[in-house]
């Protein structure tokens, strides 16, 4: 994922950035990364039509179960905006070594990695495609508060999050998806 210097108008080298993955990596491409998993916020996206009109339609397979249990419910909850690694394993009988290790085999990144790269997707879709306000983002993406989300954008992005819906919104991004 890229990372912009809002101050500079240029991309920020990986080694600059604060957010570091954990020690543990992949000696093989993961099974599920999570461009292949995540599941988008919106259930429909705006068609043009040749006639000019506009109208909606279903996102394919936006939640399409990955046939792992454990992950799919991870999936959901977060989705959901719940954010509880330590929960969400107590629910299987499993410590938070075992979900890191089962996410980490699953997707390639440790499970506290996957949750905030998941969240940001979200505060990144949030920002782009509504009118939420700052606080309804933070709540909806399970970043929680908004100085959480404050924080989280300067560490990932190094913007407020007004900063990042001004850089990440296009013409006639609004309303493309509901």
């Amino acid at each position: 994922m890229r990372r912009w210097n809002y101050e500079r108008d240029q991309e920020v080298p990986e080694e600059k950035r604060r957010r570091r993955t954990g020690g543990r990596t992949l000696a093989v491409r993961p099974q599920f990364p999570l461009d292949e998993i995540y599941i988008t916020l919106f259930s429909e996206r705006r068609v043009y039509a040749p006639d000019g009109t506009i109208h909606y339609e279903p996102i394919p397979q936006r939640a399409a179960d990955t046939g792992v249990e454990l992950l799919d419910d991870l999936r959901r909850m977060l989705s959901e905006g719940k954010s509880n690694l330590k929960t969400f394993g107590e629910g299987y009988g499993l410590t938070p070594s075992d979900v890191n290790g089962l996410v980490l085999a699953l997707t390639g990144m440790e499970a506290i990695t996957f949750r905030i790269a998941w969240q940001m997707r979200r505060v990144d879709e949030l920002l782009r495609y509504t009118d939420l306000s700052i606080e309804e983002v933070a709540r909806q993406s399970g970043v929680g508060s908004t100085t959480n989300l404050f924080y989280a954008c300067h560490r990932d992005f190094h913007c407020s999050p007004s900063q990042r819906r001004r850089h990440l919104r296009q013409a006639n991004d609004l309303g493309r998806y509901r």
